[in-house]
């Protein structure tokens, strides 16, 4: 868990002008964890979380809801999933929501309702969606086909990033490559905890 602290703040200031300096993300984050005496989460919290203001601004300007929506499912499912299990959440400089679960409740059978709840807001908000899984992933097969049952379009392919990444309309994601790579981006994730208060999060933008 981490709390908020001064040194931590100093870290994040300090980070992101060595970033917007052209400095690499690794030799950054080493310097800046000894200098602060960061912890492993505050230090993959930096690197989640902070990014070049360049980058930054560019994926903000992406941000909007053009149909078809393409889900990233294990990443948006998880981070669901995560929030439901406590994880703390952070708002990132780009805007979009984030946890530090790195996926590692991937076999977690709540990854179904998860998805289904997903699927099941955006279509109350008339979106038109599709789900892309990773077939590298255990049971995503199986999960494919209990959400098709359930009427939803899903997609089950070996390189889930590329897919999300060049299939037409918005990419419903939190993943940083993804997010830098798509034409247009949304924060599904983030609007769900507006609409049922699955957790609290801790703003990192400013």
């Amino acid at each position: 868990m981490i709390s908020w602290r001064e040194q931590l703040r100093e870290a994040i200031l300090d980070y992101r002008y060595l970033l917007d300096r052209g400095y690499g993300s690794k030799p950054s984050l080493d310097l800046i964890t000894g200098r602060y005496g960061l912890s492993r989460e505050e230090r993959l919290l930096l690197f989640r979380c902070i990014h070049p203001e360049e980058e930054v601004l560019r994926i903000r300007e992406k941000v909007g809801l053009v149909e078809p929506l393409v889900v990233d499912g294990f990443n948006v499912g998880l981070s669901l999933v995560n929030a439901w299990s406590g994880e703390q959440l952070f708002l990132c400089d780009d805007n979009f929501v984030r946890d530090l679960g790195l996926g590692k409740r991937k076999g977690d059978s709540r990854l179904l309702d998860a998805l289904v709840t997903v699927g099941e807001l955006l279509i109350s908000l008339g979106l038109e969606f599709r789900i892309v899984l990773d077939s590298q992933v255990s049971m995503s097969g199986e999960l494919a086909s209990r959400l098709r049952v359930m009427g939803f379009n899903v997609s089950v392919v070996s390189k889930a990033d590329k897919e999300v990444i060049t299939s037409r309309g918005t990419s419903l994601t939190s993943d940083f490559v993804i997010l830098r790579k798509s034409a247009r981006v949304f924060d599904v994730v983030s609007l769900m905890v507006d609409r049922f208060m699955v957790n609290r999060i801790l703003d990192l933008v400013d």
